[in-house]
């Protein structure tokens, strides 16, 4: 019998995980986009080899499904460690590495190409013409970037990005696989213990969509305003 108590009881426990699985959220769609930036900045260097190296990365990375990624980042991460530092001479134990930290990693390569993505196209629809207008005004580079570049480049990428950030958020159910706990896995682990599955199935479907609705009403917000402050 479902019962709406057992809902409430559930829904107050998942909300516990919820800062921790934005953090980790947030720590993956900054070094995603930090990896997304790089990429685009080495392929617009057009150097003939890397680039073909980066598109069969590419490639692979968007044809993996993320579960396989975050199992072959789970079994050979600490042995690729584990390896490199005993070039050095250190010692260091494979089963040591924290299952969060293999997460992260995962995530932030496997994002990192849609990332890059995201910037690709906001470059793209940088209006030429204010640049040159900025530069037969005198500015300098730096100026240009600042003043010019980068408050449109953000203003393009920002919905995209936000986006992203949902999907990582919602990706990161995979994360109890390797025991790491989200939202996701609370809501398992609350099932279990109370026996009710569908009541906290029901109470973590809740938690994903209010912060869907909040982050989303704060990123229309965030965005409105720039292109406010922009125009």
């Amino acid at each position: 019998m479902f019962d709406i108590i057992v809902v409430f009881e559930s829904f107050v426990e998942i909300l516990k995980v919820v800062p921790k699985t934005l953090l980790l959220a947030l720590i993956i769609l900054v070094l995603s986009f930090t990896l997304g930036a790089t990429i685009t900045y080495i392929q617009s260097l057009n150097i003939p080899v890397v680039r073909q190296v980066i598109g069969v990365l590419q490639s692979f990375l968007r044809g993996t499904p993320n579960v396989v990624l975050l199992y072959l980042v789970y079994y050979s991460l600490p042995l690729v460690l584990a390896w490199f530092l005993g070039l050095f001479n250190v010692t260091f134990d494979p089963t040591s590495l924290n299952s969060t930290a293999i997460v992260i990693v995962t995530f932030s390569i496997c994002y990192s190409v849609f990332q890059s993505e995201i910037i690709r196209g906001a470059l793209h629809s940088l209006d030429k013409d204010q640049i040159e207008a900025a530069q037969s005004l005198g500015y300098s580079t730096t100026q240009v970037l600042r003043k010019v570049i980068i408050p449109q480049v953000m203003m393009e990428a920002l919905p995209d990005t936000m986006n992203a950030f949902l999907i990582i958020i919602k990706a990161l159910s995979l994360a109890f696989l390797v025991t790491v706990v989200d939202i996701f896995a609370q809501a398992r682990l609350v099932g279990a213990q109370s026996f009710s599955y569908l009541e906290a199935f029901v109470a973590a479907a809740l938690v994903y969509w209010g912060i869907c609705v909040l982050l989303t009403y704060v990123i229309d917000k965030l965005e409105n305003r720039m292109r406010r402050g922009y125009a």
